[in-house]
């Protein structure tokens, strides 16, 4: 689970001080959440590894940590703001280098396991999509509902239970389960539309 009650508030300090610029609160709060940080990274990765990648846990939390807090002072606004940026920037740093991957292999697309549930009646454990293909149907489901898009960025992306994706958003189990629903199809819709073209 994310964090635990008891640190919650002081999590929500320091992202408000972040975002207002204080010194030193940015790599404290780094510092606090290295640990979940690295949970959604491998959640990023145990999905779709592949021998000889150069593209580790470690490796994907520093390029995150160097992408969210590059430039401006960090602008998460809350807990969940900031964990739902983590997870848009990991699936971010995966997608360059899926692209990257395949610019220097053609045809040598990075492919990833289908999330638990996401299928059941037609993919079995194992089945793979393109990672490409999964970002750009991804990219569309944003267009249409950017909250179904947050929900599988955070289940698929970030590796989350739907419970603590629950906590994270304020929004209760039922009513993400029905978005979770909805957004798998509207992704598998679209895979199979990308496939048939």
């Amino acid at each position: 689970m994310i964090q635990t009650a008891m640190s919650m508030s002081n999590v929500t300090t320091l992202i408000t001080a972040a975002h207002q610029g204080a010194p030193g609160a940015e790599a404290e709060l780094f510092n606090r959440l290295y640990s979940d940080l690295k949970r959604l990274a491998h959640a990023q990765l145990s999905n779709g590894r592949r021998p000889g990648d150069t593209l580790d846990t470690t490796v994907l939390v520093h390029e995150a940590y160097l992408r969210l807090s590059g430039g401006a002072h960090l602008d998460a606004q809350s807990r969940a703001h900031f964990f739902n940026l983590a997870a848009r920037v990991m699936r971010n740093v995966v997608v360059d280098f899926a692209r990257r991957r395949d610019a220097e292999k053609r045809g040598a697309a990075l492919r990833v396991s289908w999330p638990e549930g996401l299928d059941p009646e037609a993919r079995s454990e194992g089945s793979e999509v393109d990672l490409l293909a999964l970002d750009a149907a991804l990219e569309r489901l944003q267009t249409e509902s950017p909250r179904l898009a947050q929900v599988v960025e955070l289940r698929f992306f970030a590796g989350l239970a739907l419970e603590e994706i629950s906590g994270l958003l304020d929004v209760g189990e039922r009513t993400l389960k029905r978005d979770w629903r909805k957004a798998r199809a509207f992704l598998l819709a679209e895979l199979q539309g990308d496939r048939d073209h």
